[in-house]
């Protein structure tokens, strides 16, 4: 059992080592600096204030951010957090620390792609969250089901048959054009196919489908003519994708609006996705206003 726990204890210790290796490689890596950096002891010197448990040069780590490292130790452990270990999860945070201070000495922020955009998720992440103090209240939700129903209305469902005459000549449009007469005089399929080589498309099944996955046989070309067409009707001839078509409507189903409480956990979700993207553009607005931008003009010519 002391051997278990050893190395329970051991996997652990290389999970947050590799989390911040993790780290080192995503700065170091990113430009191919791999020189070591020797300074100054990390004791950090002076009374430190009550919000943090080291201080990196100007930098303070967070008291609370050592406290999450140490919950989330003592979780995976499953036993009482030791002296060594305490001492193990500050001396990574400081080496954490440390690495970033370094990284911004390089200039990674300005020339490693990777970290640009590790830095810009970071900020809009910061930006989602903060926007998601408030939770939607009631009348919130009621004005987004109402001024959007459309949004989320269920999808409309079709049945669809498909005649189809491969090529776009002006042969094939007289072709076509020939064969909807006789299939709106209900002449025989077989007759249809011989006298204009106009043939049915056997693959859609007899069954009422939702539009995209219409879209899967026919193309989604032509499947967008699909809603336009009433049902018990033809389509006129449609060019797409090389070919010649004909459609026919056997029957469709409109899309519904499901009830509100149904749909509030998706009304709450789309809420709070919408916020965000609002929170973000207000934020983004925000920093071009305090921040001068010089654009070349003949970019934009």
């Amino acid at each position: 059992m002391q051997d278990s726990a050893s190395n329970g204890k051991t996997r652990l210790r290389s999970q947050l080592l590799l989390a911040f290796g993790a780290l080192a490689g995503l700065v170091l890596a990113a430009t191919g600096l791999v020189d070591r950096w020797s300074g100054p002891g990390s004791q950090p010197g002076g009374s430190l204030p009550g919000f943090a448990v080291a201080r990196v040069g100007e930098t303070y780590i967070p008291r609370s951010r050592y406290v999450e490292l140490l919950s989330d130790l003592e979780t995976d452990k499953r036993t009482p957090l030791t002296a060594e270990d305490r001492q193990f999860v500050l001396s990574r945070l400081i080496d954490e620390e440390l690495l970033i201070l370094r990284g911004m000495e390089l200039g990674l922020p300005e020339s490693s792609p990777p970290i640009r955009k590790a830095i810009a998720a970071a900020v809009i992440a910061q930006v989602a969250t903060e926007s998601d103090a408030m939770p939607p209240g009631e009348d919130a939700l009621r004005q987004l089901y109402e001024s959007d129903s459309e949004f989320f209305a269920t999808t409309g469902r079709y049945q669809v048959r498909w005649w189809r005459l491969p090529g776009v000549a002006e042969d094939s449009a007289l072709k076509a054009a020939a064969a909807l007469a006789q299939l709106n005089m209900n002449v025989a399929a077989e007759e249809v196919e011989r006298s204009s080589g106009m043939k049915r498309e056997m693959i859609l099944p007899e069954q009422m489908l939702p539009l995209s996955k219409i879209a899967d046989y026919l193309g989604p070309e032509l499947a967008q003519h699909v809603p336009a067409i009433e049902a018990g009707h033809y389509s006129l001839p449609i060019e797409a994708d090389g070919s010649t078509n004909i459609l026919f409507v056997v029957d469709r189903q409109a899309g519904a609006l499901p009830d509100f409480e149904q749909l509030r956990p998706l009304l709450e979700a789309e809420y709070i996705r919408r916020a965000g993207d609002q929170a973000l553009r207000d934020y983004l607005a925000w920093l071009r206003e305090r921040t001068p931008v010089t654009v070349d003009p003949a970019i934009t010519r």
